[in-house]
C-alpha cells in the first residue's frame, strides 16, 4: 500500500472521528432522536450521491435487489447495536473496543479465502488482541458487559458487510459516477430499511413509533438541519471513501486504517474539552494501558502495509 492510499484511508478515519465528535455534541446536547437523526442523514447522503452519479444509467428497481436489501438491513443492525452499546459504554470506550473488528476481519477473511493472515501481521494482531482484552477487563462492570455484547454484534455485522462490499462487482468499477450511484443506492436503501424496522418496532411496542404524536421524531427543524449537514459532509463522502478503500486495499487493510479512528477521537475530544465543549475522556490507568497496547498493534499493522504492498479486494 503506497503512502497516498494510506493517507486517504487515514483521512477517512479522521473524517469519521470528527463525525463522532459532532454527533456526540449535537445529538446529546440538543437531545435529538438518534434514530431520526441517523435516518435523515442516510437519506440525505444517499440522495446527494445519486445526484453526483446521475449520468450513470440505472433505475429505482436496483433498490429492491436482494443484495441491496440485505446490506441495508445489516446497516440497521450495525447502527442499532452501536446505539445500544453506547447506553452502557462511553463513546471513547466503545471506539477503542471496536478495533476488535480487525481481529474479526482476520478470522472471517481466513474462513472465506482459506488463507491465514500473513506472518508479518501476527505480532500486530497479537498486540491488538492483548490490548482489546486488557481494555475490556479494565472496563468490565455489572452493566458494561451488555454494551460489549452489543458492540460485538455491531462489529461482526460490520465486518460481514465490508466483505459483501468487497465482493460486489459494482464496487469494482472505475467510473466515479457509477461508484457514486452505487453508494447512493446503498444509503437510500439503508434509510428505507431504517424506517421499516423502526415502524415495526414501534408497532410491537419495543420503542416509540416514528409516527407517534403525528411524527414528532421528525418535527424539529434543528434535527433536519444537523442531520442533513452530517449526511452531506460526513456520511456521503465517508461511505464513498470506505467503499473505495475496500476495493483498493482490501477489507483487512480498510479495517486496520479504521483503528486510527479512536485515537483521532481521543485527541479531538481533548481539544474540544479545552474549548469547553465536552468533558475530557475519563479513562482509568488500566484503560489507558489497554489503549496504548491497541495503538501499538495498530501502528505495527499500518507500518507493515506501507512496507509490503497489498492487493485490492477481496
Amino acid at each position: 500500500m503506497n503512502g497516498r492510499v494510506l493517507a486517504i484511508a487515514l483521512g477517512n478515519s479522521l473524517l469519521w472521528s470528527v463525525y463522532l465528535l459532532l454527533t456526540r455534541h449535537v445529538v446529546s446536547g440538543a437531545h435529538l432522536d438518534a434514530w431520526a437523526y441517523t435516518l435523515v442523514q442516510l437519506l440525505s447522503a444517499g440522495l446527494a450521491m445519486l445526484w453526483v452519479g446521475r449520468r450513470t444509467p440505472g433505475n429505482w428497481h436496483d433498490l429492491l435487489a436482494p443484495w441491496t436489501i440485505s446490506y441495508a438491513f445489516m446497516r440497521v443492525v450495525i447502527n442499532g447495536s452501536t446505539a445500544a452499546a453506547v447506553v452502557w459504554l462511553a463513546i471513547t470506550q466503545s471506539t477503542l473496543l471496536s478495533t476488535a473488528s480487525v481481529l474479526i476481519g482476520a478470522g472471517l477473511g481466513w474462513a472465506l479465502t482459506r488463507q491465514a493472515p500473513a506472518r508479518r501481521d501476527w505480532p500486530g494482531l497479537a498486540l491488538l488482541a492483548v490490548g482489546v482484552v486488557a481494555f475490556a477487563v479494565a472496563v468490565a462492570s455489572d452493566t458494561a458487559w451488555r454494551g460489549m455484547l452489543w458492540l460485538l454484534l455491531s462489529e461482526s455485522v460490520a465486518v460481514a458487510a465490508s466483505w459483501m462490499i468487497a465482493y460486489h462487482p459494482r464496487n469494482r468499477v472505475t467510473d466515479l459516477a457509477a461508484r457514486s450511484r452505487f453508494t447512493g443506492e446503498i444509503l437510500v436503501a439503508a434509510s428505507l430499511a431504517f424506517i421499516v424496522v423502526w415502524s415495526l418496532a414501534g408497532l410491537l411496542g419495543f420503542m416509540a413509533s416514528p409516527w407517534a404524536g403525528a411524527g414528532d421524531a421528525f418535527g424539529r427543524i434543528d434535527l433536519w438541519f444537523y442531520a442533513v449537514l452530517a449526511g452531506l459532509l460526513f456520511r456521503a463522502p465517508g461511505t464513498w471513501l470506505g467503499f473505495w478503500t475496500i476495493n483498493t486495499t482490501g477489507v483487512q487493510t480498510y479495517l486496520i486504517a479504521l483503528t486510527a479512528m479512536p485515537f483521532f477521537a481521543v485527541a479531538l475530544e481533548a481539544a474540544a474539552a479545552r474549548l469547553g465543549w465536552l468533558t475530557p475522556p475519563d479513562l482509568s490507568t488500566a484503560e489507558w494501558l489497554g489503549a496504548a497496547i491497541i495503538l501499538a498493534g495498530a501502528v505495527w499493522l499500518i507500518t507493515i502495509r506501507l512496507r509490503a504492498p497489498t492487493g485490492g479486494a477481496p
